[in-house]
C-alpha cells in the first residue's frame, strides 16, 4: 500500500495514497528444428570427429536463509492476521479503502538516521512510549537495517501514523517537496507485531522497488492535479506500458513486464470493478473477481490492483522457498528469479533479516 504543511499536507497525502498505495501464462512453445537439406555426395571420404561430450550445466544455487523458521513464523503470522480480520468483520477487510488515520509526526531522514522532528498531532491520551522518538528510531532503524541502503537512497522521509488499532499497518508515498522522493509511513500501535510488521515493511518495500523513479516516470501534471480525469485520461493514452497510478511504467520496468504477463488478460474487467472504488458494491465486487481468479493470486489482497499484486507476490519471493511453477500465482514468486539482481537482492535482505529480527 502507497501514501504534505498539515491541511494541505493531509489532502495531498489522501490524494496520493494507492488504493491503500483470467490471466494468461505466457505459453511456451516447442519449435522444431529447421530441417537440414542433404548435402551433396562428398567427392572424398570425410572422417567424422566426435563431439566431446559435455557435462550437464551446474544449477544456480538457491540461497536459503539460515532462520527457515523465522520467515514460516512471518508468513503464518500475516495469514493468520488476515483470516481473523476477516472473521471479525464479516467479511474481508484488506478490500476496504481504509484511509481514516491521523498523522501525528515526521521526521526527515538525513545519514540513514531520523532527522529533524515535526509534531503534527498527538492525542492528548496517547501511549507516551509509542509517541517517543526512541521507539520511531526503533522502527525505522530495523528497516534500514533489514533494506540495504542503495536500495532506498530516494527514501527521504519516515512518519508515525495511526487509524486505530487492526487496519492500515504501513505506506508509501511519494514526499511534497521532492516528488521523485518517497516516505515511508507506519501505524506505531500495529507495529509492536514484529512477524506482522516485518511482512508489511517488506510489502512496502515492494512498493518501492517497483515504483521509483527509474521504474515508473512520474506525471507532473497528474501529480499537481490527482483528481484531474481529462489529464488523467491523457496521461494514460500517451503512456505505451502499464500506466501505474500516477506515471508511465518504463518499458525495462519490473512492474510493467509483470502486467504484460499476468494482468493483460483481465485487466479491463478489474478497471470496471475499480472505477466503483468507494461505492457499497466496490468491495462485493472485488471478492467475486478474486474469487474467479483465485489460483492466479498469492493473496486476496493481491486481486486490488497490479501494484498491490506484484508487492504481494515480492514478499513471497524473498520470504518463502522457491516454489515449483503449479499455478500461475507461484509463477508470480518465480518472476523474479528471472532478474539476477534481485536474486542477489533476496540474498542480502534474509542475511540481515536472520541477524536483525527482534528478539
Amino acid at each position: 500500500m502507497q501514501t504534505r504543511s498539515v491541511a494541505r499536507s493531509t489532502f495531498w497525502t489522501l490524494a496520493l495514497l494507492f488504493s491503500t498505495l483470467a490471466c494468461r501464462a505466457a505459453t511456451r512453445l516447442i519449435i522444431p528444428d529447421t530441417p537440414t537439406p542433404f548435402p551433396p555426395t562428398p567427392t572424398a571420404t570425410l572422417t567424422a570427429t566426435p563431439l566431446p561430450t559435455l557435462p550437464p550445466p551446474t544449477p544456480t544455487p538457491i540461497f536459503e536463509a539460515a532462520c527457515p523458521s523465522l520467515l514460516s513464523d512471518i508468513m503464518a503470522s500475516a495469514t493468520t492476521e488476515e483470516e481473523t480480520d476477516e472473521e471479525s468483520s464479516g467479511s474481508n477487510s484488506r478490500f476496504q479503502d481504509n484511509q481514516d488515520f491521523q498523522f501525528m509526526v515526521t521526521y526527515t531522514l538525513r545519514d540513514d538516521k531520523l532527522s529533524t522532528r515535526k509534531d503534527i498531532f498527538i492525542p492528548k491520551d496517547f501511549d507516551e512510549e509509542l509517541s517517543a522518538r526512541s521507539t520511531h528510531e526503533w522502527v525505522w532503524d530495523y528497516f534500514a537495517a533489514v533494506i540495504p541502503s542503495q536500495e532506498r537512497n530516494f527514501l527521504t522521509e519516515f512518519s508515525v501514523m495511526s487509524d486505530g488499532r487492526r487496519h492500515l499497518l504501513a505506506a508509501v508515498s511519494r514526499t511534497f517537496e521532492e516528488p521523485n522522493n518517497w516516505g515511508l509511513r507506519v501505524d506505531i500501535q500495529d507495529a509492536r507485531n514484529h512477524y506482522l510488521l516485518t511482512f508489511t515493511l517488506m510489502h512496502e518495500f515492494g512498493h518501492l522497488l517497483t515504483l521509483n523513479s527509474e521504474q515508473v516516470a512520474l506525471s507532473k501534471a497528474l501529480y499537481a492535479n490527482p483528481d484531474n480525469e481529462i489529464i488523467h485520461e491523457r496521461a494514460v493514452e500517451t503512456c505505451p506500458q502499464y500506466f501505474s497510478h500516477d506515471g508511465c511504467s518504463t518499458q525495462e520496468s519490473y512492474i510493467s513486464e509483470f502486467f504484460n504477463r499476468y494482468w493483460a488478460g483481465f485487466h479491463a474487467e478489474w478497471q470496471e470493478i475499480d472505477k466503483t472504488k468507494g461505492k457499497p458494491s466496490y468491495e462485493g465486487a472485488l471478492h467475486d473477481f478474486y474469487k474467479i481468479y483465485d489460483d492466479q493470486f498469492l493473496t486476496d489482497y493481491a486481486a486490488t490492483s497490479p501494484e498491490e499484486d506484484i508487492a504481494e507476490s515480492w514478499v513471497f519471493f524473498v520470504l518463502a522457498p522457491k516454489p515449483e511453477p503449479t499455478s500461475i500465482a507461484k509463477e508470480k514468486i518465480l518472476f523474479f528469479y528471472e532478474y539476477p539482481e534481485l536474486v542477489q537482492l533476496r540474498q542480502q535482505i534474509l542475511n540481515n533479516l536472520c541477524v536483525e529480527f527482534p528478539q
